[in-house]
């Protein structure tokens, strides 16, 4: 799919705007890690697979920026962790998407694109934040890194935004395909 550069960056900064509140939304819910409960995860995923992998891992990447920035005050963790995370997220997603949306089946490259997508966010999410505890030495991080929590916190982070990407993205992407709103 071609946007015009008019579109393009109108889908990015909306995708980021409604991402960044959506974000912020849930994002004082407490949980046991670091790893923010995130249902928004939905938006930038439904932006992904309607508009293409640079609309929905740019506005998912400024999105969190925002929202990081705002809940904890700093930039440093969230350039490191979520802001290149959920980038590789979501424009996989989007590009598996539109890879099997050359064969008519996009449903089964956006499934394939959340878990793909998951996976490389986490990983990426981890990796940041051991370099964080190590590297740069913040103390606060030091027992988010050990290989343990890396893989509950991978199980964690996958099985509570995968159903939201599944359950609210797949109606809203058929419907707004439908419609043809997702024409560029």
């Amino acid at each position: 799919m071609r946007l015009s550069k008019a579109r393009l960056a109108s889908l990015v900064a909306l995708n980021t705007a409604l991402y960044a509140v959506g974000s912020l939304a849930t994002a004082y819910i407490p949980t046991t890690f670091i790893i923010q409960f995130r249902p928004a995860v939905a938006i930038p995923a439904i932006f992904a697979a309607l508009y293409g992998p640079l609309v929905g891992g740019l506005g998912a990447a400024m999105g969190t920026f925002i929202a990081s920035i705002i809940r904890y005050g700093t930039p440093l963790l969230t350039l490191f962790s979520g802001t290149p995370a959920n980038f590789a997220c979501f424009y996989l997603l989007g590009y598996l998407t539109a890879k099997f949306q050359a064969r008519d089946r996009w449903l089964v490259g956006y499934l394939i694109g959340c878990v793909a997508g998951l996976l490389a966010g986490f990983a990426i999410i981890a990796a940041g934040l051991y370099f964080l505890a190590t590297a740069v030495g913040l103390q606060m991080l030091a027992k988010w890194t050990n290989p343990g929590f890396v893989a509950v916190a991978l199980f964690f982070g996958i099985a509570s935004e995968l159903p939201f990407m599944i359950v609210i993205g797949i109606p809203v992407v058929k419907a707004v395909r439908r419609v043809g709103l997702a024409r560029p």
